[in-house]
């Protein structure tokens, strides 16, 4: 039977049997006088009654048999012993008869919700409990503690259990009684973020009542949450497991950790729920941490606004909401809690998010594990608290983790460059991991113990005998980590995480010290040898009545009472040796003693456990004497970051440390496998740790930062005894306290070979099995970080002797990330041609290389470093360039093997300088940042982007000191292609740069309000552009478009003055206007001349808004001067000379022309000279087609280099230009979209395709057009001018958009005048000629400009017309029509307005009535109506005759064409033809005196607005070939009922009456 335990009575030992098999391992022992009682961790209980006396050798004095009782936890007193069964209640037992004698409840006050109605009584869960004989204490389920009997100190004077509100504020994790004092582990509830989570707090203080209509309405609404795999989608737990780690075999314990194989192909989901019960509840480690701990962690640490992650998981999760209405037996069921149940759903909610935030991976197993330690003890471990209390993060300076976690997303120099967004977020997820590691190792350490009750032995550890009123903290203590509590009658023992046990109270029987038999007051460490050797690392303790029990490695150790013959001696206790068993924990109760077996072999990792407990408790007394202290006398320090960092990286590390302790410690007791210790399960975070602390060594190294902490502290004596043995030689007190410090810090990295050898002996033990794998990855690693802080520290020891050595460089350059690599002194290299008289200086560090010649010295940074080797000639050898932006320098050294190793520094030195380089040597092009001070152009800017051989060369950013930024494409040290330039006295230029000058095509916006927009030369508007002046509300605001010339207007423009109201279209010299040209103002006055200066001089035109009109001499506009003619709107006229400002009054000398022939005629409407003075259309937007010829790289016509000569050739030329002109705009917008969005959404990219796939298309050169024309190749011609005028990138397209957009400038807009119509119709003609100029080029198969060519098909059925008009209008027309038809709309506004009044009034008329009107054969309309009268009479206007035609005739206003709008004509007349044949036959033939009454009756129905300036712009431009066919006779019949629809209606009427009485 000893294969379960090991039992004593004092040092004897005592047989016992079990009556009923055991399953589990034992975990638990209390009795009651002779009554022992045991437990298992399958929480089965067994009890049995020692014999007194023995009745032979073999003979049992106890026999255990089951009892029907479900025990989470058991404790006794000298009368009952008191079960916590699965529903969390305590049953008093009578261990006479096993009775139960009594239930405790432990209830909640009623409290209220909201709405008014009050909660019944709710009953708490009971986790674990302690009991004496006058008080009992319990530990509830979300941590509280509670408490019965008589406890003055906590306000506790009652026999129903009470909760104590003196812990509030605190979890408590365990409990222990003794005869008249209590013991209570806790830890503080940190609240580590203060942001305002009101809907968390909301659910905190929310009342639940489930008689409360409203609070059970708010339930269910409330979203339903992720259920878990324990959880129903309502929150209600549907199972609870009992399972534990070990077996639940009958026969025997087999191992108690065989489910750790298992939980490794544990999903994910799962495996963080382990973890995330693990730091909130501390699972069996603290069984199971509170509710309002584990809300604080999720709010704190996962997510703050849970609200907003309720919203996005009921959205992702929306197919949980089919269980919404589960049913009302199931809402019932839960009513009674729901409370729980809503905390529940948002807790479920939290670990969601926090598992799509990151990923932990296989070690939350393994962290599971160590938070648990053991489950069969009830040890007083949890987690929750950030950081350790007034001691590992209490005093930390508030920027020092802010300053840490930015130190872990830095790029360390060792580690891989190569990265991409994967990798940070990589980064990311580790630092989480850290971040969670580092709360979890506080956790372990940042515990209290409190204690309270009588005080005469000492036993509540304060130092003294003095009653106290309120609990006690035990100050010896904080932030020690305590593992385990226990407690005899009158004495305490405490077992901190470093294996130290601490005992104090009665010492009568020597149960607390051998030594002597004076009570003890403090706790008093244990140690079994001389009170000057080191303490034994104690594995487990134990305290009876009178007696103590210790394990150490070396066996268990027996002190106090044992019986009434034996006291005052420690016995050693030898458990026997049994193959394949080891010791598990031990017990006590009264004077029994027990030791727990395990069915597994003796783990030999004992002296790796104690060496790292050592290593803690090393470290917690650096930290507490050199660390803490340090921190609050620190004060600010240029370096001040460097020392903050190095005391974050400190405190992470004490934490890592204590995890991998327990998780040792756990190994050690067979509750993990091998590769479940920290050290190799979370390996990838302990490294990442140790880097940051070892990088923050290296830096206070290099800065001689030991000398600076030395002044400031003073060293204690504790750290001297520690240190003073590894301080070599004979020093002075300052240098032997500089030596001290520095091996203080630097321990952790002196002892990293341990973890090499701990590695090697987990390897070792746990042989072939599984994990040896990440066992054997794991001490690759360790050896790796082995070397590399050997490395490390040499490289920060090397310089810091430089700086010492280096004068006045070091206030210059020192900086605490910089390291010595390599310095001409020791390594020669010298500057090839340099003065006999000069001295150079060469040093490269991790980041610059410092050139110091004489008293100067220039510093290079890196990354903008450039080096390569040089051939060897007769004149130079072993030499190297060096390329720097602002300098160029040629080294040579003594040797070959110099130079490699010199070449091979800096180039290693700059690639470790760049990001993300991928290769052995540096790459000529590379990202960086360089300070400009002597350059010709960039001095005092720093430029920050690409770089070609120490050049900008690509994209970058420019920046000067006074201001100034350009942001855009550089060219070999020159700002060249698209960029933008802010000039803060002038303004923000962005486009097109050549040779470090604007040229080309941008835009100017000046810091006075002005815009420019158009083309540049020599950073000077020239060529077409368009300026805005000034705004609505300034005193000056213009608008001009037009040609520029060395930033002044000068050539053919058009200036919309806002201020004046004028628009002047015409030429300009200077900046005035200068030349022919004429004015538009808003009083519809109309001016034509010559301008001087500005000034409108000599011969002009003025024409008034009621066709009054001017032709003669001016001085100016508005001012006659000289002879002219004064022509009235009524056709009299005056003649001779004029003089004087026509508003003011005119000075006349004339003969006045009466004209009594026709009173109301308008003779002479126009001047004679009106459209001769103006600007001819061919001279405007030279500039516009200038561009487009030279993009073409052809003369313009007309020219002298404009030569005809070969025409295959310039065509050859013509499009090989056009391909280049688009493959660098298509570039180059893709480079702007690439700077302005990285990320563009799906209709953008769908955009992006398609425009790639038209510019593939475009940039292919045809083959067709060149030579010959058949309506095949047409057709392709016609296509692919399509795509080109459609395309920006395009000349052709560019042509066409600057044209348009001028078009409009000039005749759209507020001041436009009817008289502009003639000039906007030959204008037109004009850039519709001139564009397909440039097509023919393109396509010199085209017939030329002005002529037609038809193409038939073989069969002459089907024909083309090609002209320009044909190709053009359909393309151009529509970019224009908009302020062209303004134009037609106001130049016959009198005729429009009168047909649309006419047009209204018979549209008010029934079809018949308006059909007899206009005289239409009754043929055509009765039988239709006597069809719709005999077969359903409909109303007025119900449904028109000839629908489809008006309808057809309707579309006319959607094309833009003439010949788009002619044959909507024609297919009016092919519907109107379908309508009479349907009626009358398909063979019927109508006359023109038919069919025109038919027409304009669809006409009159068809409503077309203004249909007279439809008329005249297909007019203006029909091609001829159309006007005489049947086109031009539809046309014509249009046109004759339009003007029908305008004349009187006197004759219509006469003709209809008579026609109807006839």
């Amino acid at each position: 039977m000893e294969r379960y335990m090991y039992l004593w009575r004092g040092p004897e030992k005592i047989l016992y049997t079990f009556g009923d098999q055991p399953s589990g391992l034992i975990c638990r022992l209390v009795t009651v006088k002779d009554h022992v009682f045991v437990s298992t961790t399958t929480n089965n209980l067994y009890h049995g009654v020692a014999a007194t006396h023995l009745e032979s050798e073999t003979c049992p004095l106890l026999t255990f048999k089951r009892v029907q009782f479900y025990a989470m936890d058991i404790a006794t007193n000298s009368d009952y012993l008191f079960i916590v069964n699965d529903a969390g209640q305590v049953l008093r037992i009578d261990p006479s008869d096993m009775t139960h004698v009594e239930t405790i409840t432990l209830r909640e006050e009623p409290k209220s919700c909201s709405h008014g109605y009050k909660a019944d009584n709710e009953s708490v869960k009971v986790k674990s409990l302690a009991a004496s004989d006058n008080a009992m204490l319990f530990i509830a389920e979300n941590g509280q503690l509670w408490a019965n009997g008589d406890q003055p100190q906590i306000d506790i004077k009652t026999s129903e259990p009470k909760k104590v509100t003196f812990f509030d504020g605190r979890i408590v994790s365990s409990v222990a009684c003794g005869a008249n004092f209590n013991v209570a582990l806790v830890r503080k509830i940190i609240r580590t973020m203060k942001d305002d989570t009101d809907s968390e707090n909301d659910l905190e203080e929310e009342v639940f009542v489930s008689s409360c209509p409203h609070c059970v309405s708010d339930v269910m609404l409330s979203p339903v949450s992720q259920p878990s795999t324990d959880t129903c989608p309502l929150g209600l737990h549907v199972r609870q497991s009992s399972e534990d780690r070990s077996t639940n075999s009958t026969s025997a314990p087999s191992t108690a950790s065989k489910d750790h194989d298992n939980a490794l192909l544990l999903d994910d989901e799962k495996r963080f729920d382990d973890l995330s019960k693990t730091l909130t509840n501390g699972d069996n480690f603290s069984d199971g941490l509170p509710i309002e701990l584990q809300r604080e962690e999720k709010k704190n640490v996962i997510f703050i606004n849970t609200e907003a992650a309720r919203q996005f998981l009921t959205r992702q999760l929306s197919w949980v909401s089919s269980y919404g209405n589960a049913g009302e037996e199931l809402l019932a069921e839960c009513a009674d809690r729901p409370t729980r149940i809503i905390k529940q759903n948002v807790s479920n909610m939290a670990s969601l998010v926090y598992e799509g935030v990151k990923t932990v991976g296989d070690k939350v197993v393994t962290l599971s594990r160590h938070m648990s330690g053991s489950s069969d003890n009830n040890e007083a471990q949890d987690s929750g608290q950030d950081g350790l209390e007034d001691g590992v993060t209490g005093d930390t300076k508030p920027t020092a983790t802010s300053l840490a976690n930015s130190l872990r997303c830095e790029e360390f120099p060792w580690s891989s460059s190569a990265g991409t967004s994967d990798r940070e977020l990589s980064e990311q997820g580790l630092n989480e991991r850290i971040n969670t590691l580092v709360r979890a190792g506080n956790s372990l350490l940042s515990t209290e113990l409190w204690t309270w009750g009588d005080i005469q032995y000492g036993q509540l550890g304060t130092g003294d005998t003095t009653k106290r009123p309120r609990p006690i903290l035990v100050e010896k203590f904080h932030n020690l980590g305590i593992k385990k509590i226990v407690c005899g009658s009158y004495h305490v023992l405490a077992l901190t995480l470093d294996g130290r046990a601490y005992a104090w109270g009665r010492n009568n029987s020597f149960q607390v010290t051998p030594q002597s038999p004076t009570d003890q007051s403090s706790p008093r460490l244990f140690s079994c040898g001389p009170s000057s050797s080191q303490p034994e690392r104690v594995r487990d303790m134990a305290a009876g009545e009178n007696h103590t029990l210790i394990m150490t490695s070396t066996g268990l150790q027996l002190m106090g009472k044992y019986s009434l013959e034996r006291t005052g001696e420690i016995i050693q206790i030898k458990i026997p040796d049994a193959v394949g068993y080891s010791a598990k924990q031990i017990l006590s109760s009264g004077s029994y003693s027990c030791c727990t077996m395990i069915n597994q072999p003796a783990c030999d990792i004992s002296s790796d456990l104690t060496n790292e407990q050592i290593f803690l408790e090393e470290m917690l007394m650096v930290y507490q004497n050199l660390i803490k202290p340090f921190q609050k006398k620190g004060g600010a320090t240029q370096e001040s970051n460097v020392y903050e960092t190095l005391c974050q990286c400190y405190t992470e590390l004490i934490s890592f440390t204590s995890l991998n302790v327990l998780s040792l410690w756990d190994y050690y007791d067979h509750n993990g496998e091998a590769y479940e210790v920290v050290v190799v399960a979370s390996i990838e975070e302990y490294i990442t740790v140790y880097k940051h602390y070892l990088n923050a060594i290296c830096d206070v190294v290099s800065l001689g930062g030991f000398t600076h902490i030395a002044r400031i502290i003073d060293v204690p004596q504790t750290l001297i005894s520690l240190f003073m043995d590894k301080v070599k030689g004979s020093k002075s007190k300052k240098a032997n306290n500089e030596a001290i410090i520095a091996l203080a810090l630097q321990h952790p990295l002196n002892r990293l070979n341990r973890y090499k050898a701990m590695v090697h002996s987990l390897i070792r033990i746990n042989g072939p099995k599984l994990g040896i794998e990440r066992l054997q990855e794991a001490l690759g690693k360790w050896e790796q970080i082995c070397d590399e802080q050997e490395r490390r520290l040499k490289e920060a020891e090397t310089t810091k002797q430089f700086w010492e050595s280096s004068g006045k460089l070091v206030e210059l350059l020192r900086s605490p990330d910089r390291r010595l690599i390599r310095e001409s002194r020791t390594h020669p290299i010298s500057v090839l041609n340099c003065g006999r008289f000069s001295t150079h200086w060469f040093v490269l560090l991790t980041d610059i290389l410092i050139h110091v010649n004489g008293t100067s010295h220039t510093v290079h940074p890196l990354p903008t470093l450039w080096v390569e080797p040089l051939q060897d000639t007769d004149a130079v050898q072993n030499a190297l360039s060096v390329t720097t932006p602002e300098d160029s320098l040629v080294l040579y050294t003594p040797t070959p093997a110099e130079r490699t190793e010199w070449l091979q520094a800096l180039q290693t030195a700059i690639k470790r300088s760049l990001l993300r380089v991928v290769g052995h040597v540096p790459p000529l092009v590379r990202s960086s940042s360089f300070s400009f001070t002597k350059h010709s152009l960039y001095k005092d800017a720093k430029y920050t982007g690409r770089w070609l051989n120490g050049k900008p060369h690509g994209t970058g950013k420019l920046e000067w000191s006074d201001g100034r930024m350009y942001v855009g494409h550089f060219h070999r040290g020159i700002m060249h292609g698209t960029g933008k330039m802010e000039i803060p006295t002038q303004g923000i230029y962005e486009g097109q740069w050549k040779d470090g000058q604007q040229n080309g095509y941008g835009t100017m916006k000046y810091i006075n309000g002005d815009i420019y927009e158009g083309h540049f030369k020599d950073s000077l508007p020239h060529g077409h552009g368009i300026k805005k002046e000034g705004h609505f509300m300034a005193s000056v605001a213009s608008i001009y478009i037009g040609e520029w010339v060395a930033g002044l207007k000068q050539g053919y423009g058009v200036m919309d003055d806002i201020t004046t109201g004028e628009k002047y279209l015409g030429l300009w010299n200077n900046n005035m206007k200068h030349g022919c040209g004429l004015i538009v103002t808003l009083d519809g006055i109309y001016y034509e001349g010559v301008f001087m200066q500005d000034i409108l001089t000599g011969h002009g035109v003025m024409i008034f808004e009621d066709g009054t009109h001017y032709e003669g001499e001016f001085r100016s506009a508005g001012v006659f001067s000289g002879k002219g003619t004064l022509t009235f709107s009524s056709g009299d006229k005056i003649e001779g000379n004029m003089n004087g400002a026509w508003n003011e009054g005119v000075k006349i000398t004339a003969t006045l022309h009466m004209n009594v022939a026709n009173c109301s005629s308008h003779v002479n409407a126009k001047p004679t000279s009106f459209g001769k003075l103006c600007v001819p259309p061919d001279q405007k937007w030279k500039a516009i087609f200038r561009q487009c010829y030279q993009q073409l790289g052809v003369s313009e016509p007309g020219s002298k280099n404009n030569s005809t000569a070969n025409k295959i050739g310039e065509t050859q030329r013509v499009w090989q230009n056009v391909a280049v002109v688009i493959t660098n705009s298509h570039q180059d917008t893709i480079q702007r979209r690439k700077d302005i969005a990285r990320d563009l959404n799906s209709s953008s990219s769908t955009c992006r395709q398609k425009d790639r796939s038209n510019i593939n298309q475009l940039e292919k050169i045809p083959q067709f057009g060149w030579d010959s024309l058949n309506l095949k190749t047409y057709d392709e011609v016609h296509d692919y001018l399509i795509k080109a005028f459609e395309s920006l990138h395009h000349p052709l397209g560019t042509l066409l958009t600057e044209v348009a957009a001028a078009y409009t400038a000039t005749y759209g807009g507020v001041r436009v005048h009817p008289l502009l119509l003639s000039h906007a119709v030959a204008e037109l003609h004009s850039i519709t000629s001139r564009i397909y100029h440039v097509v023919t080029l393109l396509f010199p198969a085209l017939p030329p400009g002005g002529q037609e060519l038809i193409l038939e098909t073989e069969d002459s059925e089907e024909s083309k017309v090609v002209s320009a008009a044909a190709i053009l209008h359909p393309i151009l027309l529509p970019r224009v029509h908009s302020a062209l038809f303004v134009l037609y709309a106001l130049h016959n506004k009198k005729e429009d307005d009168a047909y649309w009044k006419r047009l209204m009034k018979w549209n008010k008329q029934p079809d018949i009535t308006l059909m007899a009107f206009l005289g239409i054969d009754p043929k055509f309309w009765k039988s239709a109506t006597t069809n719709h009268i005999g077969e359903h009479p409909l109303p007025n206007d119900a449904e028109q005759l000839f629908g489809d035609a008006v309808e057809t005739l309707q579309q006319l206003k959607t094309t833009f064409s003439p010949l788009e709008k002619l044959l909507v004509i024609r297919n009016t007349f092919e519907q109107m033809t379908q309508v009479v044949q349907r009626q009358l036959g398909s063979t019927y033939l109508w006359t023109m005196d038919e069919l025109f009454p038919v027409f304009h009756f669809v006409v009159v129905r068809a409503r077309v607005l203004q249909l007279g300036s439809e008329i005249n712009f297909i007019e203006d431009f029909m091609e001829p070939y159309l006007q005489n066919g049947e086109l031009g006779i539809m046309f014509t019949t249009l046109k004759v009922c339009g003007i029908l629809s305008t004349e009187s209606l006197k004759f219509l009427q006469e003709h209809f009456w008579r026609q109807y009485i006839q």
